[in-house]
């Protein structure tokens, strides 16, 4: 489909817009109200045939004003912002914020209208939120010698659905029957032992108990000379003495340097068991923007992990409470209030999360009590009774008896009143 195609598009689905102020600045004319700006997204949006939905603005910016004692997460309300709902948050990432919401709300999928450059993290993620039935819709960057003003007739001259297209309002026969991702736990989908599960779709089904890994292969480095299965084996082996579930899946994020040494990211999968091995930076595919970009670094991973994570939950949502478990193995995480606040959440919900952080004095790939030397002393996983971070992590089994204590003592104290 050719960029500046004209595509006949109608969704009655709830739009969330959001809107990274640095990259495209709000008009200078309109920031002590920003109501017009705001109508005039809303109607440029139906006359692309986003029409009736609630439009919920997020606005994002580093250099937005914040409380330090917040972690760098700020919500405050708009200044005179008098039509449609909006909030500024200053966030290390705008793409986590996507998948919570694209998680939350439903029944079925929204639509995104995203007003950022389209670099790093972003392009894919929005491409994953495509391929799980959502619609979005991003501004093209201007030429240099002109602006976006967000009227209504630069807007439509600039948004462009992902893959290509401009879409406007026609009505289409059979709208209703826009999926509606409340089915989705109906839906089976098969595992391919020769495919790579890395997000870019939805996971394979799994049901009942089941643990999944997520492992800084670079800040927790595998043995030297590990085949896959040899790597799986261990880690699954150590976390079954442990009492989580054998149904166990591990995705190890890698550098350019551990790719070269073992050659486990592109191609296909060549190995029996469940263990994925993902490209830590960030890759923007050359199908979107005609480059391929790599970015190895820890804050890359970082964002890349917890996107997945999220999208793991998604796609893998428990039937019991605490029945899936979450390991992580990174060190970058503790301490990071941020991060930590997001992971609280997927505790919140009774998924078990355990972070393993390596340290010097037990980061050994190339002992015989690896990995379990790391479990057992650089574990540390959320106390249930204070929601922090607890020295010494309850097993599932010993968590999933005090999650039923709390339900006991909670049905005792409402039998009383």
């Amino acid at each position: 489909m050719g960029e500046d195609e004209t595509i006949d598009f109608e969704s009655l689905k709830q739009t969330l817009v959001f809107w990274n102020m640095d990259d495209y600045p709000i008009p200078v004319d309109t920031t002590d109200d920003l109501g017009p700006v705001f109508g005039d997204i809303s109607k440029a949006l139906d006359l692309m045939g986003f029409r009736l939905g609630f439009m919920d603005v997020r606005l994002y910016s580093e250099q937005h004003n914040y409380d330090k004692k917040l972690a760098d997460i700020i919500r405050p309300s708009l200044p005179k912002c008098r039509s449609y709902s909006g909030c500024v948050y200053k966030v290390p990432d705008i793409t986590l914020h996507m998948i919570l919401h694209a998680s939350y709300i439903g029944p079925g999928p929204v639509n995104f209208f995203v007003i950022a450059k389209p670099q790093r993290e972003l392009l894919r993620v929005l491409q994953c939120l495509k391929l799980r039935r959502h619609n979005v819709l991003l501004v093209k960057p201007p030429p240099p010698d002109e602006e976006c003003l967000f009227s209504v007739d630069s807007l439509l001259k600039y948004a462009r659905l992902l893959g290509g297209g401009k879409p406007r309002y026609n009505p289409l026969q059979g709208y209703m029957d826009e999926f509606d991702s409340s089915l989705e736990k109906y839906i089976e989908i098969k595992e391919d032992v020769s495919k790579t599960v890395d997000f870019s779709e939805r996971i394979p089904t799994v049901r009942g108990p089941r643990t999944a890994v997520f492992w800084d292969a670079v800040d927790c480095p595998f043995p030297p000379s590990s085949s896959p299965d040899a790597i799986y084996y261990s880690i699954s082996s150590a976390l079954v003495e442990r009492e989580f579930s054998d149904n166990i899946t591990i995705w190890a994020y890698l550098d350019d340097d551990d790719n070269k040494k073992g050659s486990w990211l592109g191609g296909d999968k060549t190995w029996a068991s469940r263990i994925y091995f993902l490209p830590g930076g960030v890759i923007i595919s050359p199908s979107l923007f005609f480059f391929l970009v790599f970015i190895w670094d820890k804050a890359s991973r970082r964002i890349r992990m917890l996107n997945d994570m999220f999208l793991w939950a998604r796609d893998s949502p428990r039937g019991m409470r605490y029945e899936a478990s979450l390991v992580l193995f990174a060190d970058q995480f503790i301490g990071a209030a941020y991060y930590i606040n997001m992971l609280q959440r997927l505790d919140d919900i009774r998924y078990h999360i355990l972070l393993v952080t390596p340290t010097l004095d037990i980061n050994k790939p190339e002992t015989p009590q690896w990995p379990g030397l790391l479990i057992d002393r650089g574990a540390a996983t959320f106390a249930l009774e204070t929601c922090k971070i607890s020295e010494e992590p309850p097993s599932p089994k010993k968590h999933e008896a005090l999650a039923a204590a709390e339900e006991e003592e909670t049905r005792k104290t409402l039998q009383m009143i």
